[in-house]
Parts: structure tokens; C-alpha cells; sequence
């Protein structure tokens, strides 16, 4: 003969809905979170064309150049001016 047991069966818990996890959530924003980048890259690329570059602009560059080369030396790029940060401007003062 069976004996019966005193003590109760164990419960199993509640089974919560799919939509309830979090891990269902974390594996669904991968894809989601690409999905929305595609569509704003979409809509920005679809906005309007690139602005064309200058069909003269390696012209515009050599023009710039013989500015630069031209220019007065406190106009001149830093490497090539003289850096007046230490002396406050005077051209005549020592470094």
C-alpha cells in the first residue's frame, strides 16, 4: 500500500506572460533601435542632394594660397606668423 504524504505539493509558480519579461524586451530593442536609425537615416538622406563642390576649386585654393603667402605676418596662419600671445602684440619685444 501507498503511504500518503503529510506534506502539501509544491506550487509551481505562475506562469507570466510573454510580454511581461524583460528579457523578451532586451533581445526585441536590438532590432527595433536599428530599425528606427534606418528610418531617420532615410528620411535625412531624402531630404535633399549633397551640395556640389565649386567646379573651379582648385582655383579658389591656389587664390587662397597666394593670400595667405601675400598676407601681413600677424594675418598669416599660426605656423608661419609670429605668436604675440606672450609678448602682447609688440613686433619689437624678445621672446
Amino acid at each position: 500500500m501507498i503511504k500518503k504524504s503529510t506534506q502539501p505539493m509544491p506550487t509551481i509558480p505562475a506562469m507570466r506572460p510573454w510580454y511581461k519579461e524583460f528579457y523578451v524586451w532586451m533581445v526585441i530593442a536590438g532590432p527595433v533601435s536599428v530599425i528606427l536609425a534606418c528610418a531617420v537615416t532615410a528620411v535625412y538622406i531624402l531630404q535633399g542632394p549633397d551640395a556640389v563642390v565649386s567646379e573651379n576649386y582648385y582655383k579658389e585654393g591656389l587664390a587662397l594660397a597666394k593670400e595667405v603667402a601675400v598676407a601681413q605676418p600677424a594675418m598669416q596662419p599660426a605656423k608661419t606668423g609670429r605668436n604675440h600671445s606672450a609678448t602682447g602684440g609688440d613686433k619689437n619685444a624678445k621672446p
